[in-house]
């Protein structure tokens, strides 16, 4: 919990304190008047009952001496009113007339005056002055009952004051005492809060004044709250630790930095030596320098020869690729027509052999019309049988069979007729046959001669792409001796330029050696320079040492 949180913590818990002493002084109070709530009306009830009965007594008297119907009205209002008096004391829930006494004389009132409303009314329905009269003289009763029942209320009342002067008196005890205990309660733990919050703050107080002072040994224990005060504390700890990190790394580095002066120094007096070693070094290469240029000048003329070659070649490669291009352009064509003929050729073997397949069926058809001709002919026959026999018979029967006669040698006739037809329609058939025979046998020919072509083509596209193979190897070939053949140019112009260009490094390394030679003196005194710049960085590293001896690490 954040520090905020908990000084408003410690707040709320005085002010809910508080609050709470406060309620409980309201609810008792309250339930003091919620008890004198019902008390008084009771009692001012019982006193209204009595002046109600004295009011019903003197209407019934009048009533007596006068019988109208003013006098009617009043004691019936009158009796109406004790009822609703009446009802208040006796159907209340929550009526403070509750003694066993109390509750006995209430029930004897309303008792009598229920007997005494009836006689009344009855009587005055009847305009029975002396009953009338009767009946106000028993009022007297009631109201000694009712009378009866005040002082009981009121004896019930000054006791119920009396308590409730005693629960009062008792509530302000508890409220003090409770008050007391709170307040002690409460300024002890504010007090020990306190307490705690400034020794926590004094511990941080203490540990900075010696970080201030340069002791970086201290340890702060790590908090486990998380309140701002824990958290400084942990920050405490945290920036402590990076401290003594960082002077540790500072020693650390200083410890590099004489190391490193050191080697620097010694190096500085290894680089004067080197200086004039590079000096003597740049005399021989001024001298190495102008032998390699008249070596390279011999050198580009050779090269020059080279490239000249190079260049013829490269022609003439060109021309061979060109032509095997064309050689190849010419391979692939004729192969294209040979395949362009094997597929020719597949097409019409199909062909050859979908007319066949019709050949065939057509010779199943011709033997379907042999059979079916020889039926025709049987039939032929039966029917001449049957017309012989019909002539037979009408010859029998004379004149009665004459017409029959001649319907038989009718049939007969047709009968001669489909013979002759089917021998007709046989000798057609085996001529087909023939033709077919003789069709089966040239598709059967056909055929072979289709799959020798076909043989032939196939042997052939197998030549083309030998040879397109072959033809394509011999360009690949010729191309790749092309690229070598510019590879080559292109390598003997680059070692061409670099020969230049080495002969202008030579030439610039002459001109170089002689800057070098100058440069070195200047490179002397920058060595001298760094070498009292040297002495400068150990000074200051002496005056840092001397400053992180102020901290002290370890306890």
């Amino acid at each position: 919990m954040k520090l905020q949180g908990k000084l408003l913590f410690n707040a709320m818990i005085s002010l809910v304190a508080s609050l709470a002493l406060v309620a409980y002084i309201i609810v008792q109070l309250l339930q003091i008047n919620s008890q004198n709530r019902t008390l008084v009306p009771d009692m001012l009830n019982v006193q209204q009952l009595s002046a109600d009965l004295d009011q019903l007594s003197q209407s019934l008297d009048g009533y007596s001496f006068s019988m109208t119907e003013s006098n009617k009205s009043e004691v019936t209002g009158h009796i109406a009113t004790v009822e609703a008096t009446l009802g208040q004391l006796t159907d209340s829930e929550d009526s403070s007339l509750d003694t066993p006494e109390q509750l006995n004389w209430l029930a004897s009132i309303d008792e009598k005056f229920t007997e005494l409303s009836e006689q009344s009314l009855q009587a005055i329905g009847s305009q029975n002055s002396p009953e009338a009269k009767r009946q106000a003289a028993r009022i007297q009763g009631i109201q000694n009952d009712a009378y009866r029942l005040d002082v009981l209320t009121k004896q019930h009342y000054d006791a119920y004051t009396a308590d409730l002067t005693a629960s009062i008196q008792l509530t302000w005890q508890i409220a003090l005492a409770g008050a007391a205990v709170l307040l002690i309660a409460l300024s002890w733990f504010n007090a020990r809060f306190a307490r705690k919050l400034a020794q926590r703050i004094r511990t941080m107080k203490d540990a900075a004044v010696r970080i201030a002072d340069g002791d970086l040994s201290l340890h702060l224990e790590k908090s486990t709250g998380r309140d701002e005060l824990d958290e400084l504390n942990n920050a405490f700890g945290v920036m402590v630790d990076n401290l003594r990190g960082i002077v540790r790394s500072i020693e650390n580095s200083g410890g590099v930095l004489d190391r490193v002066a050191a080697e620097l120094d010694g190096q500085n007096d290894k680089m004067q030596e080197i200086v004039s070693q590079v000096a003597t070094s740049t005399e021989e290469l001024a001298i190495g320098s102008q032998r390699i240029a008249e070596d390279l000048g011999h050198t580009v003329e050779v090269v020059d020869g080279m490239q000249r070659n190079f260049e013829v070649n490269l022609e003439e490669t060109v021309q061979s690729s060109t032509a095997t291009e064309e050689a190849l352009n010419f391979v692939e064509h004729g192969e294209a027509v040979m395949r362009e003929q094997l597929r020719i050729t597949s097409v019409n073997r199909s062909a050859m052999a979908e007319v066949e397949q019709t050949v065939r069926e057509l010779e199943h058809n011709a033997g379907r019309i042999s059979l079916m001709t020889e039926h025709v002919a049987q039939i032929a026959k039966q029917t001449t049988l049957l017309s012989l026999n019909a002539s037979i018979e009408a010859a029998r029967a004379g004149e009665a069979g004459r017409g029959f006669a001649v319907v038989a040698g009718e049939v007969n006739k047709l009968a001669d007729q489909s013979d002759s037809a089917a021998r007709e329609i046989f000798t057609a058939v085996e001529e087909i046959a023939a033709s077919m025979q003789r069709v089966k046998g040239s598709v059967g020919q056909s055929l072979d001669l289709f799959r020798q072509q076909e043989e032939a083509s196939a042997t052939t596209e197998r030549s083309f792409g030998a040879i397109s193979g072959k033809v394509r190897q011999i360009a690949g070939s010729v191309g790749k001796l092309s690229d070598d053949m510019e590879q080559s140019r292109r390598l003997s112009m680059q070692v061409q330029q670099a020969i230049e260009n080495i002969s202008a490094v030579t030439e610039q390394s002459a001109a170089g050696s002689e800057e070098i030679t100058a440069s070195t003196d200047e490179q002397k005194r920058s060595f001298e320079e760094i070498g009292g710049k040297v002495k400068e960085l150990l000074q200051v590293r002496e005056e840092m040492q001397r400053e992180l001896n102020r901290f002290r690490l370890d306890a």
